[in-house]
């Protein structure tokens, strides 16, 4: 019976679960616990109104908690946080209204036991639930009803009072000390927020952490000489393979400027080109360019003189941007077609031996489109060992909707194009997806008669994930951060005049009130520090 009870209370408040996004969800949620809470209390006003005799304010609390439940079922049913969050806001502010009414609260004698300190907690309720437009459509209302109060009470108007003097100064206290109990968990469910937000911002620099960490290792593993340069023109990242080709050791050129051994002119390698002046490649390596892409990434065939006594290589060139789009450095990568020809290997005597050595997934496909080489990184990537794969197509592992453009990308080798960047999608060999950023590129086979494609896999399935969880995080964090500052500005300036009846002059000041604000303010604060953090 009590799980029972227990699931049907979980599943009223989790009726919103469908939504778009978390931030929703949590206030939609927040929503339906407060209709809920806002049905139990007016049922227990119901009993106390009529054992006191008070037989309209009876009817009007039983009226709202039969409201509060269509409130209920309209939020369950569509799912619509603004008319929904509008609709019970208005409930409860009808309710009190009528209670305030009618048991003087309306009264000066009453404005500060009862009808203020309710105001202040219905427009911190809209304030959370409604965002910042809704509390500022409350704080006008409550403005109205406030004035109202005040000329009716300064023109004598005499309030009813349902409730029999002996009853009245008990219902008042404990209904100021309700209302401000209200606020205070109104204000922990924003420190609440204000941690999560904190905590969510360590996480995504953890996640940074990672990512930089996986491509740093991703670019040290890769096959193909590489190095990356920031804005002023200095080594950030210089991988073996770059070492192997140059010479220089990563501790000689990490920080420094690119070695004039890989200079595309007199003055400066094409990553400096590309950070300081990226619209003149076109122009100045007109000729040259194999392929470029709306990224602003461009393949140049050149000539470099200066490394192993002057070689022939395709150069890869790509800006590093931040989220504005502005150029934070730019990553440049060379293959050697001297080397890759066939004509001058110093390592090994044949293709086989080239890719069996590569430390990266690597295999060849030969020109009937036939895999012809198969290394032992590609039997522990994908789980197919050489001699079930051997002269079959490729496309037996390839994911369907990427089978187009490998059969492309390959035709394209052949033809003598150098495919940098190829996003593909294998299958292992027990069914399980492996995303991968490929090159491809022709050779002369071992026999010096005809060619074959090579296709170096680089494993990104681990960053995309991690990239596409960064993304939903910062999104978040940003839109938490934004609506938590916007709310406590409101927050601040509403407590200040609803509680401390700033121009009034109808009601002292209280010492539990300049200890909220007090909070109200430190809260505040933190989130302003939070704010210039990020």
């Amino acid at each position: 019976m009590n799980l029972t009870f227990r699931a049907l209370i979980s599943n009223l408040i989790r009726g919103s679960a469908g939504s778009a996004d978390s931030e929703t969800t949590k206030r939609l949620r927040a929503l339906s616990l407060f209709l809920l809470i806002l049905i139990i209390t007016t049922l227990l006003l119901w009993l106390f109104y009529y054992l006191v005799g008070a037989v309209f304010l009876s009817y009007v609390t039983f009226i709202a908690a039969l409201l509060g439940v269509a409130g209920i079922i309209i939020l369950r049913k569509t799912n619509n946080l603004v008319a929904s969050g509008h609709y019970a806001l208005f409930v409860l502010w009808a309710t009190l209204l009528l209670i305030k009414w009618n048991t003087g609260g309306m009264s000066a004698g009453s404005l500060l036991l009862l009808s203020w300190i309710w105001n202040a907690a219905l427009i911190l309720m809209a304030i959370y639930i409604a965002g910042y437009l809704g509390g500022t459509i409350w704080t006008t209302m409550v403005f109205l009803e406030t004035g109202v109060a005040i000329i009716l009470s300064r023109s004598g108007y005499q309030f009813p009072n349902l409730l029999s003097p002996t009853i009245s100064p008990v219902y008042s206290l404990a209904s100021y000390l309700v209302g401000l109990l209200v606020i205070l968990l109104i204000a922990f469910q924003y420190e609440s927020e204000r941690d999560a937000v904190i905590e969510g911002d360590g996480t995504k620099s953890q996640a940074l952490a990672e990512s930089k960490r996986y491509v740093d290792t991703i670019i040290e593993a890769s096959p193909l000489p590489t190095f990356v340069i920031n804005r002023e023109h200095r080594v950030v990242q210089w991988n073996r393979a770059i070492q192997e080709m140059t010479g220089f050791s990563e501790q000689e050129v990490v920080g420094k400027n690119v070695h004039k051994s890989l200079y595309a002119d007199e003055q400066r390698s094409l990553a400096d080109i590309l950070v300081d002046e990226p619209d003149s490649i076109a122009k100045r390596f007109a000729e040259s360019i194999v392929s470029k892409t709306e990224s602003g990434a461009y393949q140049i065939e050149t000539t470099l003189p200066a490394v192993r006594g002057g070689i022939q290589a395709i150069v890869t060139v790509a800006p590093v941007v931040d989220t504005g789009g502005s150029i934070k450095g730019a990553v440049e990568v060379i293959q050697d077609l001297t080397r890759l020809s066939g004509q001058k290997y110093t390592s090994h005597d044949n293709i086989e031996q080239a890719v069996e050595g590569s430390p990266s997934p690597v295999f060849t496909i030969d020109s009937n489109g036939k895999v012809s080489a198969w290394n032992r990184a590609c039997e522990n990537y994908l789980g197919y060992a050489f001699s079930q794969v051997a002269g079959k197509s490729p496309l037996t592992f390839v994911a369907r909707p990427f089978r187009k453009s490998f059969r492309e990308t390959v035709v394209r080798a052949f033809k003598g194009e150098t495919c940098n960047g190829q996003e593909w999608k294998y299958y292992t060999a027990e069914g399980e997806a492996r995303y991968v950023l490929a090159n491809a590129y022709a050779i002369q086979a071992s026999d010096g008669k005809s060619k074959q494609c090579v296709v170096v896999n680089t494993d990104v399935g681990d960053l995309k994930l991690r990239i596409s969880k960064l993304e939903r995080d910062e999104t978040e964090t940003r839109e938490a951060l934004k609506n938590m500052t916007n709310e406590y500005s409101l927050l601040r300036r509403n407590l200040a005049t609803y509680i401390r009846g700033k121009g009034t002059g109808v009601f002292p000041e209280e010492p539990e009130v300049d200890k909220l604000k007090k909070e109200m303010q430190e809260l505040r604060k933190e989130i302003e520090d939070l704010k210039e953090e990020q």
